[in-house]
């Protein structure tokens, strides 16, 4: 694969990844659609299926761009859709055991910080020690 293909695949899967992001903090993991954030990022819901196999995938993927802010700090943890998917992540956490193991883990790698955000980890790290 050419270098401007592999880079404009990596800025679709990025623009998707972050409308997703958004999108699922805003309507919540089981109202929004991948049609919705295709459409959010301005692409057809083929550009999400050309780069995650299903809707479980791109869960997947949006959780690890998630844990990597988590992981970063404090001063990551200000966008805008962090608390809504911490909150969302953990309600999904109670019904998905392998969502849980991983759930915990980001919980007990983020590190400690006075912040609203920091607050919400180590209490929810309480719930679900790794």
């Amino acid at each position: 694969m050419g270098i401007i293909r592999e880079r404009r695949k990596n800025e679709t899967r990025a623009l998707l990844v972050e409308a997703g992001l958004r999108l699922f903090a805003e309507r919540g993991l089981e109202l929004g659609t991948l049609d919705d954030v295709a459409e959010a990022a301005g692409f057809t819901k083929g550009a999400i299926y050309r780069q995650f196999p299903s809707k479980g995938a791109f869960l997947l993927a949006l959780f690890e761009q998630y844990a990597a802010v988590a992981r970063a700090g404090a001063g990551a943890r200000q966008a805008p859709w962090f608390i809504p998917l911490t909150v969302q992540f953990a309600s999904q956490a109670t019904r998905d055991p392998l969502l849980r193991r991983r759930f915990a883990t980001v919980l007990a790698e983020a590190p400690d910080g006075s912040t609203p955000e920091s607050q919400l980890l180590k209490a929810l790290a309480r719930l679900w020690p790794a």
